[in-house]
């Protein structure tokens, strides 16, 4: 059984947006860059976003709206923050919880989500262990 979520965080304050989603394509990349566009407006200067080489984050029909891209080299993930969020969410969270409905796992990973949103030092030591 998997669950995909969809995520971005700024690694300096802790702020994270994210979506569970049913499967990762670009039509669901498209509703997380509106959501992120919502969520995250360009007040204090530029958003960037940093991503794999996945097909759907390099779709011509993405509305990027003011969010700037930063594509990672292949295959290597543990630069980007968000895979470090997901590695501390599944040892810390997930670890051990087993069911056999996707209804259980999908609540289970919202609310690990939901209490790790209300730890924003959490969310800056994990995506950022090198920050004071």
């Amino acid at each position: 059984m998997r669950q995909n979520v969809i995520g971005a965080i700024n690694p300096s304050d802790g702020q994270l947006v994210s979506l569970l989603v049913p499967q990762s394509d670009t039509e669901v990349f498209q509703a997380f860059l509106d959501t992120m566009a919502k969520e995250v407006p360009p007040i204090h200067g530029e958003v960037w976003l940093v991503l794999d080489n996945a097909s759907w984050h390099k779709s011509k029909a993405l509305n990027w709206h003011h969010i700037r891209v930063k594509f990672l080299p292949p295959y290597s993930p543990d630069f980007n923050p968000i895979e470090w969020l997901w590695q501390h969410l599944k040892r810390d969270y997930l670890a051990g919880f087993v069911t056999r409905h996707g209804g259980e796992l999908n609540e289970k990973v919202f609310q690990s989500i939901r209490a790790l949103l209300k730890e924003p030092d959490v969310l800056k030591s994990v995506c950022n262990p090198y920050s004071e």
